[in-house]
């Protein structure tokens, strides 16, 4: 997986997975687990779209902060979150609440430099939520995008589901968007629609 990344981001990428392994080893608990297991997950889009073309980097510093993956030439964040098993709000409550939260923290840095940002949501298998679920109810992230203008799409991820899997990985992915924000993008490979269609 690391070659697909620039050397800094290489290094970053190890740190990360060194330093949850130690905290693992610490702590030994499920929170810990459960933080490992997001490390590797904000690692897994930014290695399909890269494969793809892309040029994000790991942890890129930007004006006091540090998003997950930024790729420069396209002017782009991109922050994860993982929707696991727990947590007591339903479904869309929690997306909305992570994407808002997510928005807002990079606000001022989209604005200052004219960037967009693309959330990638993790869906564990446990949930019983799937990328047919987030197709299907497509309609109901619309007040999502009305409130942030410069979220340009909600990238969903699984392990291997029927239909929609990207070639050579056991992942599938979906990707929403109001409008069509991909449709100039030729490296875009993620099936991609329209929360307004």
């Amino acid at each position: 997986m690391l070659p697909a990344f620039d050397q800094t981001s290489q290094r970053r990428m190890m740190k990360a997975i060194r330093d949850a392994g130690r905290a693992a080893q610490k702590q030994q608990d499920e929170n810990t687990d459960a933080s490992a297991r997001h490390i590797f997950r904000e690692f897994i889009p930014a290695f399909v779209l890269n494969r793809c073309g892309f040029t994000l980097e790991y942890e890129h510093p930007l004006d006091g902060t540090t998003p997950d993956w930024f790729d420069q030439p396209r002017r782009l964040i991109v922050e994860n979150l993982t929707f696991e098993r727990g947590g007591t709000s339903p479904f869309l409550s929690r997306v909305r609440a992570a994407t808002t939260k997510k928005c807002d923290k990079y606000a001022d840095v989209i604005t200052n430099h004219s960037l967009s940002i693309v959330v990638a949501v993790y869906l564990d298998f446990i949930t019983c939520v799937d990328l047919e679920d987030c197709y299907e109810d497509r309609a109901s992230f619309q007040p999502i995008f009305d409130a942030h203008p410069n979220l340009r799409g909600i990238l969903f991820f699984t392990e291997d589901n029927d239909g929609i899997r990207l070639p050579r990985t056991p992942y599938g992915f979906i990707c929403l968007t109001n409008g069509r924000s991909f449709e100039n993008e030729t490296n875009w490979q993620v099936p991609t629609f329209d929360v307004r269609a």
